[in-house]
């Protein structure tokens, strides 16, 4: 009896996200009600979480042949979910006050939540690959909140197309699994590739399923030069895109999580992942530096982010990267549901007189950096790839160095002990993550796609400090120029998107005939 209901009780999370959306969707019913509905489903949703954990814990085998399984990994996420539900509920119950059409809104954003949890929380191939389907047409409603604004449709139109292209990747991934296996049970699937040694070789088929789903993150993801989207969807409603960057978008590292036992044993997916993700983490961490819009800046920020979970992935580094994705999620909803007083700090920030830091400055910033990661790196005995520590050892320098240029000596030290506790944080919430994980075979040290990382990493310090020391610099501006263009690389995407699919923008109201025929042509 308890090994029935432990199977099939999890299934009320998305129940009550969709029974939630199907109340508070209906058009007629008034402020008042629909707030009582909301509250209702957040505390049901709240319960019913709590719940299901212990059911977990009371229960520890489950059935291979069940539809939907938790595991470790799984309802740490589900955990996520929940409490990103409930924040984004009660922040939009003000943020939608007077809004005509809100019922939509809860609509669809209570259904996308529950698609979310289908995935997190299904054993089957293809109940996995409809609720992934199920997740983009429901936020592709969500981006066409406001359809008068011809970036917020453009935006909907690319990433459309781009989750047909990755729903066709994960589908050929389900197909080619099951074809060798015979199964569509994961638990099945994952036991296979976890009883097998290290370095097993594997069937082209099996190659080229944990490629496609590889491929499936790093369109998930967006990473360049399938990106554009990301960077467009902030023309939507605050909420979305908070759901958008601190929940959706890291369904691709919880793919590759799942999918751990699979992809370890196969180079050509990790190379993959290595290059994409490294080049995109780059390329956006500095285009960000070059935007001002604080939800633009967030935005280039999340491509940099998702690339650098994406690469955790491709070393083995599983736990790192599970830990990156909550953390990631908690951070973003906050940054982008607190974007007006972000504005306000940043504003104030940027009026305060600025320090002029010197060369010699910056070297002692990298040398207390190197000194603070070395001592951490040997204490904890770690044997691992050395390009973590010099991602971590350089964003320690450039923190330093920004903190002199805004606060002098002070502001360095203080900085210097909270990014410490931060980097020691860091490594316990590692530690604590890695229990929930099977160990697996990570990179050595010095292998090629370290050194690949490293140099990666080193072009990218390089090129932020000149950017921060010389912004006078002939050299400089012109970087600055094709940073701040992005590269062109979404305006190349945009042509052949448009091409391929056009789409009429609809223009708003208020603008001139001459203007909306303008930004129809500038879209061409």
């Amino acid at each position: 009896m308890s090994q029935l209901f432990f199977t099939h009780f999890s299934i009320v999370i998305p129940l009550v996200l969709i029974f939630g959306a199907l109340l508070a969707g209906k058009a007629t019913l008034t402020e008042i009600k629909r707030r009582k509905v909301l509250r209702v489903t957040s505390i049901t949703l709240g319960i019913a979480t709590l719940i299901v954990a212990i059911t977990f814990f009371n229960t520890p085998e489950q059935s291979s042949e069940s539809l939907l399984t938790l595991n470790n990994i799984n309802l740490t996420v589900l955990f996520l979910i929940s409490f990103m539900a409930i924040i984004l509920i009660r922040f939009s119950e003000r943020y939608l006050q007077g809004e005509k059409r809100a019922h939509q809104f809860w609509q669809w954003l209570l259904l996308s939540l529950a698609s979310v949890s289908v995935v997190v929380l299904s054993n089957h191939l293809l109940l996995l690959w409809l609720g992934w389907v199920a997740i983009s047409l429901c936020f592709h409603r969500l981006l066409l909140f406001y359809p008068d604004r011809p970036r917020a449709v453009l935006a909907a139109h690319k990433k459309f197309i781009l989750a047909r292209l990755a729903e066709l990747s994960l589908l050929g991934a389900v197909i080619l699994l099951y074809a060798h296996h015979g199964s569509f049970q994961l638990n099945v699937i994952f036991d296979h590739y976890l009883g097998l040694s290290e370095g097993a070789e594997l069937s082209f088929v099996e190659k080229l399923a944990a490629f496609l789903i590889a491929q499936t993150a790093l369109i998930k993801c967006a990473q360049l030069p399938l990106h554009g989207w990301l960077i467009q969807v902030v023309e939507a409603p605050t909420p979305i895109s908070a759901l958008l960057h601190a929940g959706i978008i890291n369904l691709g590292g919880f793919l590759l999580i799942s999918f751990a036992p699979l992809m370890v044993l196969v180079p050509l997916a990790q190379w993959t992942l290595i290059v994409v993700a490294g080049l995109s983490t780059v390329i956006s961490a500095l285009v960000m530096l070059t935007r001002i819009s604080i939800k633009v800046r967030l935005a280039w920020s999340t491509c940099a982010q998702m690339g650098l979970m994406l690469i955790e992935c491709a070393l083995g580094l599983y736990e790192l990267a599970l830990l990156h994705l909550l953390t990631h999620s908690l951070y973003k909803a906050y940054a982008f549901l607190s974007t007006g007083e972000a504005v306000q700090d940043y504003s104030l920030k940027m009026l305060a007189p600025q320090k002029t830091i010197t060369l010699s400055g910056a070297l002692i910033c990298i040398s207390l950096a190197f000194a603070v990661t070395a001592a951490i790196a040997l204490f904890t005995n770690y044997e691992g790839p050395l390009s973590v520590w010099l991602l971590v050892n350089t964003a320690l320098a450039l923190y330093l160095i920004s903190a002199i240029s805004h606060s002098g000596l002070s502001g360095s030290l203080q900085a210097l002990f909270i990014s410490t506790a931060l980097v020691g944080f860091y490594l316990a919430g590692k530690l604590l993550i890695g229990n929930l994980i099977p160990s697996l075979a990570t990179t050595g040290m010095l292998d090629a796609m370290d050194v690949w990382l490293m140099f990666l990493f080193l072009f990218l310090f390089v090129l932020t400090v000149q950017i921060r020391l010389f912004p006078q610099a002939k050299q400089t501006q012109t970087l600055y120029r094709w940073l701040f263009s992005g590269l062109y690389l979404d305006e190349v995407m945009t042509r052949l998107t448009l091409q391929l699919w056009p789409v009429v923008l609809r223009p708003t109201l208020h603008q001139s005939k001459a203007k909306q025929k303008s930004i129809k042509e500038s879209w061409v």
